[in-house]
């Protein structure tokens, strides 16, 4: 490598670093963008319901508690972990605005690293792609083995990744998709949104970027300007289906279900997500 010039390594790792962080900033303006989003709450209330009442619920990447809170109404107890204190932040004024204190623990920590005691919670879960932030294999199977360790014999892990869409992944990255004008909802800021993508089929990782920009006079294009007001990036790493077995044999649990779309279809005819139910057994062979 010549003198000065960057080490590719330390790249990916800067990008990985605000792929993880940039898009759970501003949680106001997350709860926004994904506020119609109620099929995942429909399914994992049902899905920790069917197993009991008053259950003891690990939440991993609960950020702001569109579905700790859900669960905690009704009469779960559950322990809400994210790594971004923010997140957490706007979750605990959540949680205390529905008076739902005494139902859910704040924790910030790292998924792959739970700090609890073994056996003891009866439902683990982790929504809306929080196991895409982790990039590698290795850290998806410290992640499912610390989820075997802390579940009791006979408890449930569920969670959700997308469906990788090859025809998507390999989009112009050069090219805006998905413009929408809208106003931010707390400073009241007309903008636009776009975003674009970079694949990387070696390590799997999906580099997505976000723009925001001011919005034009109404009738009038939007034109992407040569910088934009802000950019956010987001990075997901691509879990295949194959992987996902994998990962759950090796980590000592039961696939249950591997469904599409909070449904009971088959996977292959999933549009957007893919849904795991697996179980730790009771006792080993």
């Amino acid at each position: 490598m010549k003198r000065g010039a960057a080490d590719p390594d330390d790249r990916e790792r800067e990008l990985l670093a605000i792929g993880t962080t940039d898009h759970y900033r501003d949680t106001d303006l997350y709860d926004f963008e994904y506020s119609d989003r109620v099929d995942d709450v429909r399914w994992y209330r049902a899905f920790v319901g069917d197993r009991g009442d008053n259950l003891d619920v690990l939440e991993l990447g609960a950020g702001t508690g569109r579905i700790t809170c859900p669960l905690a109404e009704d009469g779960h107890r559950v322990i809400a972990l994210d790594a971004m204190p923010a997140m957490l932040e706007a979750l605990r004024v959540r949680v205390r605005d529905r008076g739902l204190e005494d139902r859910v623990r704040t924790l910030q920590a790292d998924m792959r690293e739970l700090p609890l005691e073994s056996a003891s919670v009866e439902i683990v879960i982790a929504p809306f792609n929080a196991l895409m932030h982790l990039y590698d294999w290795q850290s998806l199977l410290r992640c499912f083995r610390e989820v075997e360790r802390v579940l009791v014999p006979g408890g449930a892990f569920a969670f959700d990744v997308q469906m990788p869409d090859l025809e998507w992944l390999r989009w112009d990255p050069e090219v805006r998709h998905a413009i929408t004008r809208f106003v931010h909802p707390r400073t009241g800021e007309k903008l636009v949104y776009s975003t674009n993508h970079t694949y990387d089929q070696e390590t799997q990782v999906c580099h997505i970027r976000i723009y925001y920009d001011e919005a034009p006079p109404s009738g009038r294009r939007f034109v992407a300007p040569a910088k934009p007001k802000h950019l956010v990036h987001l990075a997901h790493r691509q879990i295949f289906p194959e992987e996902v077995r994998m990962l759950v044999a090796t980590a000592g649990l039961q696939l249950l279900a591997l469904n599409a779309d909070f449904t009971d279809r088959p996977l292959r005819e999933a549009k957007e997500s893919q849904v795991a139910v697996c179980g730790k057994p009771r006792r080993r062979a």
